[in-house]
């Protein structure tokens, strides 16, 4: 009876080392990091002008087709601050983490609004396993006019 009760214990043991991951090999959740945001936006250049705006204000934010008005957008994020749907960004800035087409509007200090459209938003590099992570958000330069 003892030594089924010991192979029933090594079992449960063997069976939470393969299902856990923590780094350093004991019994724990397995983890998923991002070391940035997916999107990062180094720069928004005037063309006319030759000049570079300090900063912007983001709206009406689409992640593929969907409309985003959320402060989970921020949990990965810099330089940006939302203020009920519209996103305060000193540039440069960056957020998100899902794959795939962003659109928003851009607008600034005597500028007319401008839609931005970017397709085939993602990470450079994942590294798998447990823990796991990704990295290596996509970098953007936009242009106002």
């Amino acid at each position: 009876m003892m030594k089924d009760s010991v192979k029933l214990l090594i079992l449960i043991l063997t069976i939470f080392s393969f299902l856990s991951c923590d780094k350093d090999g004991g019994i724990g959740p397995c983890i998923h990091t991002y070391k940035e945001p997916i999107i990062n936006i180094i720069s928004i250049q005037d063309t006319l002008k030759n000049t570079y705006l300090s900063s912007v204000k983001l709206y009406n934010l689409k992640i593929n087709g969907y409309e985003q008005n959320s402060e989970i957008l921020l949990d990965i994020s810099y330089s940006i601050i939302l203020d009920d749907s519209l996103y305060n960004c000193n540039i440069p800035f960056g957020f998100g983490t899902e794959e795939g087409k962003y659109e928003f509007i851009i607008e600034a200090e005597n500028y007319d609004p401008k839609q931005i459209t970017i397709e085939n938003v993602s990470y450079s590099v994942f590294n798998g396993g447990c823990p796991s992570y990704n990295d290596g958000g996509k970098r953007v330069q936009l242009y106002i006019n």
